[in-house]
């Protein structure tokens, strides 16, 4: 069984949550979305005795038919860009899908309760304007 918990309804560091919160989530959607990964767990701890595998999937900004207004807003693909560095904007469903069937694969035997982050990099990037970067 896989679950999916979008990893931009959680919060992340200060300055990244207004922006999150104006153009992506809800208190109810965040709730959800944090509901669903302690299902997750819960229903993992349950079943592994059973032989059942139980995990979850938290992508950021997919591009699919139901992120099209945010595909279509230059402010939001201008932010993913920076917040996504490995997809360079929204994530390809197919890099999605490609986690899910990793975790159904028999090379996932012993994988249960996890939470799989497929961000692009959302979770461990800040926006910055290039200038803004220091590599040295």
């Amino acid at each position: 069984m896989i679950a999916c918990s979008a990893k931009i309804a959680i919060a992340g560091p200060k300055g990244e949550r207004e922006v999150a919160a104006e153009s992506f989530a809800t208190h109810a959607y965040a709730a959800s979305k944090g509901a669903i990964e302690a299902l997750t767990r819960a229903l993992a701890a349950y079943y592994a005795r059973d032989g059942i595998r139980v995990n979850a999937i938290a992508p950021a900004l997919v591009a699919t038919p139901m992120s099209r207004r945010a595909q279509e807003d230059r402010a939001i693909l201008a932010y993913l860009v920076e917040k996504q560095p490995l997809a360079g904007g929204p994530i390809d469903a197919d890099d999605v899908s490609a986690i899910a069937l990793a975790l159904l694969s028999d090379d996932a035997r012993m994988v249960t309760g996890q939470v799989v982050t497929v961000d692009g990099g959302w979770s461990v990037s800040e926006p910055q304007t290039r200038g803004d970067r220091t590599d040295g």
